[in-house]
């Protein structure tokens, strides 16, 4: 009883923490114009949990925004991945739900937990079958040119491996296969010779999160965070807990992009600027001197946004 009093208690702490330090920022919305991508988490489902709104939220405001390209940050196909690159989930959940003209572009994806239960490799294999499905291995780099003086090196990376519970439960037996340490090795490898504007890590699993329930990942936060402060990464997106949140660590940004389906409730912690239990998803717009995030809900409503300068 004693330490659930406790627990208790820090909760407390922390809720009116945050409901009084809170900085009472003005809400911006996304520019129509200049360079914008968006990013998605957690969209797909062919069961009962099923959700559209987001799905046409992000065609409909492609038509406005005009994204350079688009991040997916995996679990895609809820709840059991796809068996293999014909699988009727590719045109269901990919081809048809996101077929506005402005979508027809580069779609960088990598794996999230739920496709490790299906076929993971088939994500991977897709981009043979349709290039707009970019995925050429389970961790990859590549860089957007912004304009003349400016570019965003991105470095995607298949976080799975790195959560100890999916190495003991059958399902999520695929696994086992892969082996976390090279993806640090490849993290390290790439940043160290990274001399881009800006610096962006994207993982489907949090580093940090306020959520009680998923947690932050051990592994994730004594393997690849010290390499994101080392090279000074400005940026680690995430999602997996399916919820908006912002936190910042050491000169990090680590930002949860929200969820296509089944949003979960939210707390705060010690760390955190912003969070929100909401569907929907993130548009970025960049430019020399600065990157600025913007939560969309399945309104298509702004309910944050953060700039961070470059240098500050």
């Amino acid at each position: 009883m004693t330490g659930i009093f406790f627990q208790g208690c820090a909760l407390l702490l922390t809720l009116l923490l945050f409901a009084g330090c809170q900085p009472k920022a003005t809400v911006e919305n996304p520019p129509v114009g200049g360079y914008n991508f968006f990013v998605l988490s957690d969209m797909g489902s062919s069961g009962p949990y099923r959700e559209d709104s987001v799905a046409h939220t992000v065609n409909r405001l492609a038509g406005t925004l005009h994204p350079k390209f688009v991040i997916n940050q995996g679990d895609f196909f809820h709840d059991q991945g796809v068996r293999d690159t014909k699988d009727s989930l590719w045109n269901a959940q990919f081809e048809q739900m996101f077929a506005a003209p402005e979508l027809n572009l580069k779609w960088y994806s990598i794996i999230g937990n739920h496709e490790y239960i299906g076929n993971p490799q088939a994500l991977v294999d897709y981009g043979k079958h349709n290039p707009r499905w970019t995925m050429p291995a389970r961790n990859y780099t590549f860089v957007q040119q912004v304009d003349s003086n400016t570019t965003i090196r991105f470095v995607m990376i298949d976080t799975s491996p790195f959560s100890v519970l999916y190495r003991y439960d059958p399902k999520y037996r695929a696994v086992m296969e892969q082996d976390p340490s090279k993806t640090v090795a490849f993290v390290d490898s790439v940043l160290a010779k990274s001399h881009e504007t800006w610096k962006v890590v994207v993982g489907h699993h949090p580093i940090y999160t306020s959520d009680f329930n998923q947690g932050n990942t051990y592994r994730l936060i004594e393997q690849v965070e010290p390499l994101l402060e080392k090279y000074k990464v400005d940026f680690y997106l995430n999602g997996h807990v399916h919820k908006f949140e912002h936190t910042q660590r050491n000169g990090i940004d680590f930002m949860v992009t929200s969820t296509g389906i089944k949003p979960r409730w939210s707390n705060p912690w010690f760390y955190t600027r912003y969070v929100k239990k909401s569907l929907g998803f993130t548009v970025c717009h960049v430019t020399r001197l600065d990157f600025a995030f913007y939560f969309i809900n399945e309104k298509g409503e702004t309910l944050y946004s953060y700039r961070r300068v470059k240098g500050q």
